[in-house]
């Protein structure tokens, strides 16, 4: 993706490109690079539009040309490759978005990455275990030479545009080498994407293609395809032709392409949920937690009580229980089982250590060689290190905001954290650990953990503004054409479709949906999803479209059938409305909810007489309710009975009465001719509407059609808001 600091030429360049106005585009583009200067770039783009100049010739003359669509494409990614050239010179001397300021400490050095590359097998060597076995002193330091050098290779990996053969040659060979540590085999292949996450480069993409295809591991390998995905999705309008279709169709012949791209698309969708999983608890579990405390502090006031002995106190467990935060707890333990990232926010204020202010140690691997793991766990390393390493809930950079952190505990605090990682919890968490994974990692789980890994930076990292987010917007694979048969066939489409509809994302669950309905045989709970998703959507006729259809599979859902007289209620159709309410009541003639849906039909349709007797149908029913009450005071209202009413009313008025209520009070008064009493009331209303003055008079002249009828003079009307006024001068 390319940045713009020279305005919006680069953008409206592309739009040509997507338009197929290849001509416009050439023009732009002439016009782009002349502030470059560079000749070569101005004889590129002539060879290009001399080709495409043959190309329309060869099409206005008839002739049937094979290789059209693929010289078209070629054309398009030469547009693409000389714009990125241009945008990423113009930037390249002044622009201080660290990309660019990376590129230009590069550009200062004299070493080639192939150079870089034989340093650090030079640097691997020295501290093989022959060496360090023979007693070499300068182990740390050069631990230290390896890390920069590693640093330098990443750095140089990133912001090389585009990839020489030669370039291409030696990462590939870094990948495949097994001296090479997987850790920073790892790294590399992160390299890759933030290159291609700046500029688009199909040799870039071809690498990751092929480490995912041969890498050493298989975590290796997941993440490999987790970046060329993510990669592909990024630069969407950027790859065309033939060639990387034929390249996909290789990987589902001779890899698990198929089962690993849904994986990987399902942790992509994930990451959908971690600003919902950090609102729920920063909105509704610590404010929780915070109120509890001093009753806590209350119930342990004068114990001399040593919290690293504690058990578990019933009391405290019923306060927990109490307070919500018990099933507060348990729906976040559901999230992370489900793969949610529940550590973002816990973590998300140990990212200020000095370690992550280089961009290449957001995508290191954790391991315990690494020298600010040693540095910061000193005597405790082997204590806890492995323990650390092997945690299955923490993704890498979490592992070392938790080890840096450690570092700053005191002595007193970290010897009490210590205390409890003896060896019987250590094999606890690895006994936990083997039971999760059933053994072996999963796609699933590498993806996660990798994914989290990425999202963490783009939305932590203190330079982040510098980065296009790849999270900006959801990742949608479906968009890929190259990629979306693997996500469309029958196994697949039930799996995402229902993935966004339980966790709320009804506009892609109802796309999914549609797409399931056309390839499998008509099935009435797609339908009722797919009504569902429109409803929730404010899409009632869309919905009600869909229920229709669901009703012709199966007429006897009652789901269905209340849904469907909710969209004619929503629509102003009570006659509708009733007919469905009615069929919902002869198979559940005791449900209260249906029985005061159809006495809100019958008053829309100015049958009081049956309007109360379902009213009161309830009533009867639930004597202990008062959901009722007010339906009954406002039907008997309009119907004329205002005694009835009254009572009513004066019960509603016992159980917590709204601005609505106090101002139904003042209608039934005024209608009665007490005026006084009717005004005393419409005050209570003002005081207790949210809106203040307006909202109460916006809901009374709304009432006006009522009133009227009740046998309020219209022309009164105006004179009582107006008296109401004054009295509240």
């Amino acid at each position: 993706m390319i940045q713009h600091p020279t305005g919006n030429l680069p953008a409206k360049i592309e739009n040509y490109v997507a338009q197929k106005r290849l001509r416009d585009a050439f023009g732009l583009l002439r016009h782009y690079s002349a502030s470059l200067g560079d000749w070569r770039v101005t004889d590129r783009i002539d060879h290009l539009e001399q080709s495409y100049s043959m190309m329309l010739r060869y099409a206005v003359d008839g002739v049937d040309d094979p290789s059209r669509d693929e010289i078209y494409h070629s054309i398009v990614r030469g547009i693409f490759d000389i714009l990125d050239r241009v945008n990423r010179e113009l930037s390249r001397q002044k622009s201080p978005a660290i990309y660019f300021s990376t590129l230009r400490y590069e550009d200062l050095q004299r070493d080639t990455l192939k150079g870089l590359a034989d340093s650090y097998l030079s640097a691997l060597s020295k501290l093989s275990l022959y060496n360090i076995a023979a007693g070499n002193s300068t182990a740390a330091a050069d631990v230290k030479e390896k890390e920069e050098l590693e640093r330098r290779i990443f750095n140089r990996i990133w912001v090389t545009h585009p990839l020489s053969p030669d370039d291409v040659t030696i990462v590939s060979a870094m990948l495949s080498g097994e001296e090479v540590p997987a850790y920073f085999k790892d790294m590399i292949v992160s390299a890759l994407l933030l290159g291609l996450l700046q500029y688009y480069d199909e040799s870039r993409l071809n690498i990751l293609l092929d480490t995912y295809q041969s890498a050493p591991t298989r975590v290796i390998a997941i993440r490999a395809l987790c970046a060329a995905l993510m990669a592909m999705y990024v630069n969407r309008s950027r790859i065309s032709g033939s060639r990387l279709e034929k390249r996909i169709a290789a990987l589902r012949d001779a890899t698990s392409w198929h089962s690993d791209v849904k994986e990987v698309f399902l942790e992509f969708i994930r990451t959908r949920d971690t600003e919902r999983i950090n609102r729920k608890m920063q909105e509704e579990l610590l404010p929780s937690m915070l109120k509890l405390r001093p009753d806590i502090a209350k119930r342990m006031k004068g114990s001399a009580v040593d919290m690293s002995d504690m058990e578990e106190n019933p009391e405290w467990q019923e306060l927990l229980d109490k307070s919500g935060i018990t099933d507060k707890l348990k729906e976040l333990t559901k999230m992370q089982e489900d793969g949610g990232d529940v550590f973002m926010m816990t973590f998300s204020n140990l990212k200020y250590f000095p370690f992550f202010s280089e961009v290449a140690n957001w995508f290191m691997p954790f391991h315990i060689d690494h020298s600010s793991v040693k540095d910061a766990l000193g005597g405790e390393l082997s204590t806890i290190g492995d323990m650390v390493a092997s945690s299955p809930f923490f993704c890498d950079g979490d592992k070392y905001s938790f080890v840096l952190a450690l570092a700053s505990v005191p002595a007193a605090q970290k010897r009490m954290m210590l205390s409890q990682f003896d060896a019987q919890r250590i094999n606890e968490l690895e006994l936990q650990r083997a039971t999760l994974s059933g053994g072996e990692v999963s796609a699933g789980q590498i993806a996660n953990k990798y994914v989290q890994n990425i999202y963490r930076f783009f939305k932590l990292y203190r330079r982040k503004g510098d980065f296009i987010d790849p999270f900006s917007r959801p990742i949608n694979l479906l968009q890929l054409p190259f990629v979306a048969p693997d996500l469309t066939d029958v196994e697949t489409l039930p799996v995402v479709s229902e993935f966004y509809f339980k966790r709320g994302y009804y506009e892609d669950a109802a796309h999914v949906f549609g797409m399931l309905a056309d390839v499998v045989p008509p099935d009435a709970q797609i339908y009722q999803k797919l009504g569902y998703c429109r409803a929730k959507l404010g899409d009632t006729a869309g919905a009600l479209d869909y229920y229709k259809q669901a009703e012709l599979l199966n007429g006897e859902s009652l789901w269905t059938l209340r849904r469907i007289a909710n969209c004619y209620k929503e629509l102003d159709n009570p006659e509708m409305a009733l007919e469905y309410y009615r069929r919902v009541e002869a198979k559940k003639p005791d449900d209260l909810g249906v029985a005061l849906s159809i006495g809100h039909c019958y008053l829309e349709l100015d049958r009081y007489d049956d309007a109360l007797r379902y009213y009161f149908k309830v009533e009867f029913l639930d004597d202990k309710s008062t959901r009722a009450w007010r339906p009954i005071a406002w039907t008997s209202f309009v119907a004329g009975d205002f005694d009835q009413s009254r009572s009513y009313y004066e019960k509603v008025l016992t159980d917590h009465p709204s601005a609505s209520d106090y101002l139904n009070m003042g209608h039934l008064y005024l209608a009665a001719g007490n005026i006084k009493e009717a005004l005393n009331y419409y005050g209570l209303s003002v005081d207790n509407e949210s809106e203040g003055t307006e909202g109460f008079i916006r809901s009374f002249k709304s009432d006006v059609p009522r009133l009227v009828s009740a046998g309020v003079s219209e022309s009164l009307l105006p004179l009582i808001i107006d008296a109401l006024l004054y009295s509240r001068d």
